[in-house]
């Protein structure tokens, strides 16, 4: 075709098309957002569009809260049993671990060698004899035979032992005076203490002991000196155990000899085994011994080196029976109690000295500063050791303050030297 022919009308009406066709689209859109709400979709770039601030606030908000703090049960007296009992074991496997005549001679008071029982014995042979010699007298101006049979006046004793209006006076003739006697009479016809039965024996300790238990008793009902009888009362039970535990040696030795002599091993065991009785009869008197230094230290509470004297005897005395047998019920029960006593003496230790550092402190002496400071420090870790838990904690809360305070007290004396050292 000829470009002459080509009409100019044809690309003006292509033109108008196309504008029209643009009118209707955007009519179209406009109707349909006030339909729906919604703006048209416009294509940008997602890198250019940012997050509304609300969402970046809400996000913080949707964190995730910590888990709530679970406070600690404290622990049920069981626990706490378990505690001191383990703490009770440790401290006893540092003890020794044989009674012999060492050991006696540390933790014993008053009968710490066969010497001093024989003295023992000695005192009451002296008031037997005396006894016996006033009843001679009588007898002969009664010109009545009167029984001279020991287990008389052991009866007698157990007469008294038994009444109900006792006093001391009545306790100390009818007992006391009684069994010396009946012992006198018994080592006449046994022709030497070292003859006299086993069982006369056992039955000689056991009516002195309960005798000195009820003098205790009578002696604070009435109100007086609590310790009056203690003395006597422990070199009793000290006796019993000595005499036991020297019979015991000489039964060994002479079942030693004999086998030896006749080669008979099986003797040797049958000497052996009846020692047991012995040995029971030693530990039973070690308890009685623990419990009344326990009885003693829970008593005293003016003299303070006493009180914890008491408690550490209590505690050697209750710790050999753990040796011996293994871990005593009994003797674990008081253990438990002499370990509170002597932990509250060793807080109580560490509070005087640090009371002591700290006086020495506004005294210029530095030299008692540290001392006390240390020895304060040692008490506070001893007592530590020996606390269960709760009690631990406030000793360890305690402990902290001292530590501080110690810091600042080098500090200073080291800002004090640096002074001294720059000036020269």
């Amino acid at each position: 075709m000829s470009p002459r022919k080509f009409s100019p009308i044809i690309p003006l009406a292509i033109g108008v098309l196309c504008i029209g066709i643009a009118l209707v689209g955007g009519i179209i859109a406009f109707t349909k957002e006030d339909e729906t709400g919604e703006k048209p979709k416009v294509a940008v770039k997602a890198s250019v569009r940012k997050p509304p601030k609300a969402k970046r606030r809400l996000a913080a908000a949707e964190k995730p809260e910590p888990p709530p703090v679970v406070e600690k049960e404290p622990p049920t007296p069981a626990e706490l049993r378990q505690q001191t009992t383990r703490i009770l074991i440790a401290r006893i496997k540092k003890t020794p671990t044989e009674l012999n005549q060492e050991w006696l001679a540390q933790y014993m008071r008053f009968i710490r060698t066969e010497a001093d029982l024989d003295l023992f014995f000695d005192e009451y042979l002296g008031l037997g004899q005396e006894r016996t010699a006033q009843y001679k007298r009588a007898q002969k101006a009664s010109k009545k035979l009167l029984p001279q049979d020991p287990r008389y006046f052991v009866g007698q004793a157990t007469s008294v032992l038994v009444a109900n209006d006792n006093t001391e006076k009545k306790l100390l003739r009818g007992v006391k005076d009684n069994m010396a006697q009946a012992l006198y009479k018994e080592q006449e016809e046994s022709e030497g203490m070292e003859n006299v039965e086993e069982a006369f024996m056992g039955n000689f300790f056991k009516k002195l002991l309960h005798m000195y238990a009820m003098l205790e008793a009578i002696e604070q009902q009435d109100g007086g000196d609590s310790v009056r009888w203690l003395d006597e009362h422990v070199r009793t039970l000290e006796a019993a155990v000595m005499d036991r535990y020297l019979r015991v040696e000489r039964r060994f030795a002479l079942a030693r000899q004999q086998a030896k002599d006749s080669m008979h091993e099986g003797h040797l065991r049958a000497k052996i085994a009846r020692t047991d009785n012995f040995a029971k009869a030693i530990n039973e008197n070690l308890l009685l011994l623990g419990k009344v230094y326990h009885q003693a230290s829970a008593r005293e509470v003016i003299d303070r080196e006493m009180h914890q004297f008491y408690a550490g005897q209590a505690f050697h005395l209750l710790a050999m029976i753990c040796q011996r047998v293994g871990m005593s019920p009994d003797a674990l029960n008081v253990l438990r109690e002499i370990n509170d006593i002597q932990r509250d003496y060793l807080q109580r230790l560490a509070r005087t000295s640090w009371k002591r550092a700290q006086l020495a402190m506004a005294a210029g002496e530095a030299d008692k500063v540290d001392e006390n400071f240390f020895v304060a420090t040692q008490r506070y870790l001893q007592a530590m050791a020996q606390s269960a838990e709760g009690r631990r904690e406030k000793i360890a809360a305690e402990f902290v303050i001292l530590k501080k305070e110690i810091a600042k007290w080098k500090s200073r004396e080291q800002t004090a030297e640096a002074a001294v050292g720059a000036e020269q």
